[in-house]
């Protein structure tokens, strides 16, 4: 079938075309906004609370017994017998060890002897000085030679009797160095008693630290090996440093009646520098390093805004902020890297307060643990800044 060439039927379908065009560009629903607002960055929170600090320092030392004397013997001579074995408990004046003296008693006799033939002597010599027979030099040597024998006896008869060895302290017996049988040298120490009903702390104080030290002052001192704190006093503080290491030898006596500390133990001392009230503290990992110097980041309206802040002291986990925080900011403590100031947040945790560590100075463990962890971009503020 041919369709017919005329212009007016020709017009008449153009125009049912473009009106077609028209009507199915009219039903088209409106255009879609090109992109939803940008949700905020998710973030973890801390609302900043007012609290109190202590800054300490901490030195390690070593518990010593408060008395240790070394045993020897006066005499030389075997050893006949042993009293104590180690660990044992010692009284004051009880006997230790016997020593064989024979030899020395047996000479006894002899000196007797020679001081009966003395005493004859000088008894001779005197008749014949009556007599005019003798000189007054030959008297004087006679009186000599008694003299001499008698402090002769009198030194064999001490020896016999010191036949035991004794101890002068109250205590126990830590150390035997010699057994039954062995010979016994004069002045060599044959055991050690010790009394540790106190122990006393040595320490060595760096010379930056020493202001901070007080006689008589109580203080924590803290032993690894018991997992135990105990109270402690300062009984001594050299007032001369150490020429190579420039430290300050200091002794903390510690009450040990339970005998729990025993001597060689280590321990924490922990000093106080200053105590700190109503005070602002905040996690060191909310702290960064940036171009203006230390900085915290806080939520505000949503948003998040920079802080320059001045720190003070702290524990290897938390640090005392002077300036530029105030107490109920809200401090963003994770999803701060990389944020800049403005950025729209998202707060998903919000954490309370924690209570502050009380000691100033971090364990040496935790310091090490610290020292291993790696750096990042921008860096957690490690340091300590005065107040301006």
């Amino acid at each position: 079938m041919r369709l017919p060439h005329s212009p007016l039927v020709f017009s008449t379908l153009l125009f049912s075309v473009l009106f077609l065009s028209l009507l199915v560009v009219g039903c088209q629903p409106d255009d879609q906004p090109v992109a939803e607002e940008r949700a905020g960055a998710p973030v973890d929170t801390l609302t900043v609370t007012s609290t109190s600090f202590v800054d300490r320092f901490e030195v390690l030392g070593t518990a010593q017994p408060l008395e240790a004397v070394q045993l020897s013997s006066d005499v030389p001579g075997r050893i006949l017998r042993a009293h104590l074995e180690e660990g044992e408990k010692v009284r004051r004046g009880q006997r230790v060890f016997q020593i064989d003296v024979e030899v020395d008693a047996a000479g006894l006799a002899v000196l007797q002897t020679q001081v009966e033939a003395a005493e004859r002597e000088l008894q001779r010599i005197e008749e014949l000085r009556r007599e005019g027979l003798a000189t007054a030099q030959q008297l004087d040597g006679a009186r000599t030679e008694l003299a001499n024998a008698r402090q002769s006896l009198r030194q064999r008869e001490l020896s016999v009797s010191r036949n035991h060895v004794t101890s002068p302290i109250a205590g126990y017996l830590s150390v035997r160095f010699a057994d039954p049988g062995e010979f016994a040298n004069a002045g060599t120490p044959l055991a050690e008693v010790i009394d540790f009903d106190t122990v006393v702390v040595h320490a060595q104080v760096p010379e930056s630290e020493i202001r901070y030290v007080r006689g008589a002052e109580e203080i924590d001192v803290y032993f690894p090996s018991l997992d135990e704190t105990r109270q402690g006093r300062v009984h001594r503080v050299a007032l001369r440093a150490t020429d190579v290491s420039r430290t300050y030898r200091v002794e903390i006596r510690v009450d040990n009646e339970d005998h729990h500390i025993r001597p060689g133990m280590r321990a924490r001392l922990h000093f106080e520098r200053q105590q700190y009230d109503d005070v602002v503290m905040v996690p060191r990992d909310s702290i960064l390093e940036g171009f203006r110097g230390r900085e915290a980041m806080v939520v505000e309206d949503g948003v998040a805004r920079v802080r320059t802040v001045t720190l003070g002291p702290g524990s290897i986990r938390e640090v005392v902020v002077f300036n530029g925080l105030s107490t109920g900011d809200e401090v963003i403590l994770r999803g701060h890297r990389g944020l800049i100031d403005g950025a729209r947040v998202e707060v998903i945790d919000n954490e309370r307060q924690p209570e502050a560590d009380l000691i100033g100075a971090p364990p040496a463990e935790e310091e090490e643990a610290e020292a291993g962890k790696p750096l990042e971009a921008r860096e957690v503020a490690g340091g300590e800044e005065e107040p301006s």
